[in-house]
């Protein structure tokens, strides 16, 4: 008499590989930046980039343990705003972020993901190391281990013009972390 039946998935002499413990499960380590937002960015960079003068802008600082925030106002600019998040598991968050903007939003052409090579690692999961939003005029990048956002609110500046000052900014900011 012959038995047939499914089998226990589990089985060891089932695999073809062996069984290992996914890295993502590990826990991150928490409170590891040491950087700040308002000092990643001088005002002197955030105004040459948006045609703003340095002493019309002023920063609002916002930290946390994993997340530095800092906001520039003022003249034109009625908001440029960089966010660094360090927290843990930043390339699997990009790559989530990414794929949820895709999956809600990519029929939509002002809020469809445009991806942008050159800014962060464009290795990282996703096929670009950033991407661009029109409808929120954000740029997102991933780039060793951190999650960097530019968002660009400047007057008189169209699609065009907001992209690039982000993608300036968030180049910058990806240059300045990776020396901190």
């Amino acid at each position: 008499m012959l038995a047939v039946g499914c089998g226990d998935d589990d089985a060891p002499g089932d695999r073809t590989t062996a069984f290992k413990k996914s890295e993502l499960l590990d826990p991150g380590e928490s409170g590891t930046l040491d950087a700040r937002a308002c000092k990643v960015l001088s005002p002197a960079v955030v105004a040459r980039a948006s045609g703003a003068r340095g002493e019309d802008l002023s920063a609002r600082p916002n930290n946390s343990l994993d997340l530095t925030i800092c906001e520039w106002s003022g003249g034109p600019v009625s908001s440029v705003k960089l966010l660094v998040d360090s927290a843990p598991r930043a390339q699997l968050r990009y790559y989530n972020l990414l794929a949820e903007q895709h999956e809600f939003h990519n029929a939509d052409p002002a809020r469809k993901a445009r991806q942008i090579k050159g800014v962060g690692e464009d290795s990282t999961y996703g096929g670009a190391g950033a991407w661009w939003t029109r409808a929120t005029r954000q740029l997102v990048a991933y780039d060793d281990d951190k999650i960097v956002k530019v968002r660009v609110n400047v007057s008189g500046f169209g699609d065009r013009e907001a992209r690039a000052t982000a993608v300036t900014l968030a180049k910058r900011a990806v240059m300045q972390l990776r020396r901190s």
